[in-house]
C-alpha cells in the first residue's frame, strides 16, 4: 500500500494476500447487495435495472448514450428500452435537437424501483451496523468512499473508452 495518506496505492505493491483479503473483508457488503438486487431483480430483471441506474446517472439520453454507458450495442439498447418504456418505467420520445434520435427519461416508475432498491440496502446496512462499533462504522465509511472515487475514476474512464472499441470493431 502507498505510505503517503490519500496517495493512490501502489499496484505493484497490492498483493494476493491484499486482494484476497480485500474480497473476503466485502463479502458482507456484496450479499447485502444480492439479497436487494435479488428481490429486485425478481420483478424487473438484472439489464433493465441498470439501465434504469444508468439513465438515472446520465439523466435523460439518447438511446446511443444508454448503449455506450452499458456497453451494448445499439440495437441491443434500443430494444431494452422499448420493454422499459412498455412497463412504464421509462419515457421514449424525439430528441427534440435531433428527430432520428430517441429520448430516455426515467418516469415515476423507474424512479420508484431504483428507491425501492436503496432502501432495501439503507435497511439491510442499518440491521448490521448497528453490531459495529463507531469508530469501525467511520473507517467503513472512508473506505467505502475512497474504494467508490477509484472506482467511478476506473468507470469514467471505461465509457469513454468504449465507444472508440465499439466503432473500431464494427
Amino acid at each position: 500500500m502507498s505510505t503517503t495518506p490519500g496517495a493512490p496505492a501502489d499496484p505493484s505493491r497490492q498483493s494476493d494476500d491484499f486482494l484476497t483479503e480485500l474480497e473476503r473483508a466485502t463479502r458482507g457488503l456484496l450479499d447485502v447487495n444480492v439479497l436487494a438486487l435479488d428481490h429486485i431483480e425478481k420483478r424487473i430483471g438484472l439489464a433493465p435495472l441498470r439501465a434504469l441506474q444508468a439513465l438515472d446517472r446520465l439523466g435523460p439520453s439518447r438511446v446511443t448514450e444508454l448503449g455506450d454507458e452499458l456497453g451494448m450495442l445499439p440495437s441491443t439498447a434500443s430494444r431494452l428500452s422499448d420493454r422499459l418504456a412498455d412497463a412504464g418505467y421509462i419515457t421514449r420520445r424525439v430528441a427534440p435537437t435531433n428527430r432520428r434520435a430517441t429520448l430516455l427519461e426515467l418516469t415515476d416508475g423507474g424512479r420508484a424501483v431504483l428507491d425501492e432498491l436503496i432502501a432495501l440496502r439503507v435497511q439491510a446496512f442499518g440491521e448490521v451496523t448497528r453490531h459495529v462499533s463507531e469508530t469501525d462504522c467511520a473507517a467503513l465509511i472512508q473506505g467505502a468512499r475512497a474504494f467508490t472515487a477509484a472506482h467511478r475514476k476506473l468507470s469514467e474512464r471505461a465509457r469513454t473508452e468504449a465507444p472508440d472499441r465499439l466503432r473500431r470493431a464494427r
